[in-house]
């Protein structure tokens, strides 16, 4: 028995391949005339920052990138 376990070579974890995130597309723009879609485009929105927590690692990044795609005229509060 002791020879078998002096053939057998400790794992080398030194090649552990880093993990690449997939790319995602862009958010659709969303302009508020379908309100039924904008839970979609806010989850899409999470997805992409949950996909890139390097570049989103601060509400202001999370917030500019969200509102760089809504277009057409707000609602008056």
């Amino acid at each position: 028995m002791g020879q078998i376990t002096k053939e057998v070579s400790p794992r080398d974890n030194s090649r552990v391949p880093e993990f690449k995130a997939p790319s995602i597309k862009a958010a659709d723009s969303f302009d508020g005339t379908q309100a039924h879609k904008l839970r979609g485009f806010i989850q899409y929105c999470q997805l992409i920052v949950h996909n890139d927590l390097a570049n989103f690692f601060s509400d202001r990044n999370k917030v500019l990138y969200s509102t760089s795609f809504l277009t057409g005229v707000g609602t008056p509060f």
